[in-house]
């Protein structure tokens, strides 16, 4: 024990932060962990770090309770990313875009891991959008601070999760979209939203949820199933043109084995049946009546609404005719020539 207080137990006269000497005018404090940093140094700490500054430097322990609203979370930071600016937005989806690119032209499976995700793709694109101070900064800085405090590790945690996962189905999804649609602000608009209805609290996307929004009796995946319908639109357009058009099963191999195949669970019995009328619609509209594909427009969302409520009077086969004529009406009236 003496020799443990003789060698061990040092004082601490230098503060960890700037490594200078304590003095009258740089006083040492405690922080409630016992960590002992310079005053001036852990107040700017706390006052003008970015990321995870309501935390110990050393030890990562809370240092208080924010009561001002002003702490950098997960809620507060994704908030904010939410009510980003459109520009703002579609600037790191910009970045993002390339990125995800260079990751699927190196595996073309996109059986990437969350490390590979989030060392090439999502923090580089969120480091090229930290130069102007808001919450993607504030969203790299916490990103960062985290997941290298954790060691780097294969999976995502707080603020990583929905970033992993918009990258994951930007991945894919890349191989139906034709490269110009990447580039312009709606598309990025559309993705973003389309992940960001779907929460944050897992990195996985699921069946289930499209599944929901198809049925249309839930508007809170509904971005999702927008997107979603654009990519059976774009599928169309590039798909081998036949003859006769695509079997039952062909459809069904493209609407959820193409697409979809990475999703968890399965897509229920009639979702499919539902997804098969879409397609068909999609075909007619672009192919018969020689209509543009679904782009990501706002006006598209009744053309949306109008497919898959079609598709679900089909399924139920609950009167004929006049009802899938006045929705047809309600589809052609949205759609752009």
């Amino acid at each position: 024990m003496d020799n443990f207080i003789r060698t061990k137990l040092q004082p601490s006269d230098s503060c960890i932060i700037c490594s200078d000497h304590f003095s009258a005018s740089h006083t040492p404090v405690a922080l409630p962990c016992h960590h002992i940093f310079g005053h001036a140094c852990i107040a700017n700490w706390l006052h003008n770090g970015r990321g995870a500054t309501n935390s110990c430097p050393i030890c990562r322990r809370e240092i208080y309770t924010p009561t001002d609203g002003g702490a950098f979370t997960t809620a507060s930071i994704w908030t904010a990313l939410c009510a980003a600016s459109p520009d703002r937005i579609h600037d790191f989806m910009s970045a993002l875009w390339p990125r995800v690119a260079a990751l699927f032209g190196d595996d073309p499976t996109a059986t990437f891991t969350t490390r590979d995700l989030l060392a090439q793709a999502v923090l580089p694109a969120l480091r090229s959008m930290s130069n102007t101070a808001g919450p993607f900064a504030d969203c790299h800085s916490l990103v960062a601070s985290i997941w290298n405090s954790l060691g780097r590790p294969n999976t995502a945690s707080g603020l990583a999760i929905p970033l992993v996962r918009l990258a994951r189905l930007m991945a894919q999804t890349s191989s139906i979209l034709p490269k110009w649609i990447t580039t312009v602000p709606r598309t990025s608009l559309l993705f973003w939203r389309a992940n960001a209805c779907l929460g944050t609290s897992s990195t996985e996307i699921s069946w289930a949820q499209l599944s929901e929004a198809a049925a249309l009796s839930n508007p809170r995946y509904f971005p999702f199933l927008h997107l979603y319908t654009v990519l059976l639109s774009q599928h169309v357009v590039h798909a081998r043109p036949t003859n006769t058009g695509p079997s039952h099963d062909a459809i069904l191999e493209r609407c959820c084995g193409k697409i979809g195949g990475e999703w968890v669970g399965k897509p229920p019995d009639g979702f499919k049946e539902s997804v098969v009328g879409v397609y068909e619609e999609l075909r007619r509209h672009q192919l018969e009546e020689k209509r543009i594909s679904l782009r990501g427009h706002e006006e598209e969302k009744g053309v949306v609404t109008g497919l898959w409520a079609m598709a679900g009077w089909r399924r139920e086969d609950v009167g004929r005719g006049k009802p899938a004529v006045e929705l047809r009406k309600k589809v052609s009236g949205g759609w752009s020539d």
